[in-house]
């Protein structure tokens, strides 16, 4: 199964989804393509400058410098794990200084680190921000999953949103469910209140 997972560096849920996603990957035969999504600039926070959220701000500097090193052929699954665990595991802020730290761990040359604040990379982010929102919609962000059945049919979802990583059983029912979701063109939305607070990130440490 081909699908593309949507990802932004600065969200807690969507790290833990996408360790999900890595869990099940093997066990289900999945192809991902990982896909940069910036919060930042789907929601208009790169022209109001600090009135913008700082976590999503310091988060497309380095989905700048991720998109400067694939373009080079780093494969981004790499670089957002490696960015994730300094930021969500390790506590790190998106700073110069982790910039350039991971760099040194994934033995990148340093140049890319001044592509955080090279614009002409938000064009491709942008185009990656159209076609997700042409298949499941405006109001999205991120995890945001699109499903490939071939032969042009394409769909996807804004989620699953968990709140921490399942175990490995539960992670394959849930895997089973979302897809079969996926595959009806009926179906059309499910939800529910969550926990207050962020999600146990903490919980992808055995993945």
């Amino acid at each position: 199964m081909k699908l593309e997972f949507y990802f932004d560096p600065s969200c807690p849920f969507c790290w833990v989804t996408s360790r999900w996603l890595l869990s099940v990957a093997n066990k289900r035969d999945l192809d991902i393509v990982w896909r940069p999504f910036s919060l930042a600039l789907k929601n208009g926070e790169l022209e109001t400058g600090n009135d913008g959220r700082t976590d999503h701000l310091a988060a497309h500097r380095v989905i700048r410098v991720m998109l400067a090193a694939a373009k080079d052929g780093v494969p981004l699954l790499d670089l957002y794990t490696k960015f994730g665990i300094r930021h969500f595991m390790v506590g790190d802020e998106y700073d110069d200084a982790v910039i350039t730290d991971v760099l040194k761990e994934l033995k990148l040359d340093l140049k890319y680190a001044n592509s955080a604040d090279d614009t002409k990379f938000d064009s491709t982010l942008k185009t990656a921000i159209h076609e997700a929102t042409k298949i499941v919609g405006q109001d999205i962000g991120v995890p945001t999953i699109v499903f490939d059945f071939g032969g042009g049919k394409k769909t996807g979802f804004f989620g699953p949103v968990l709140q921490a990583l399942p175990s490995e059983e539960e992670s394959i029912k849930l895997w089973d469910g979302l897809i079969k979701l996926a595959g009806s063109p009926d179906f059309y939305e499910l939800k529910r209140g969550r926990q207050s607070g962020g999600p146990d990130v903490f919980s992808t440490a055995r993945c």
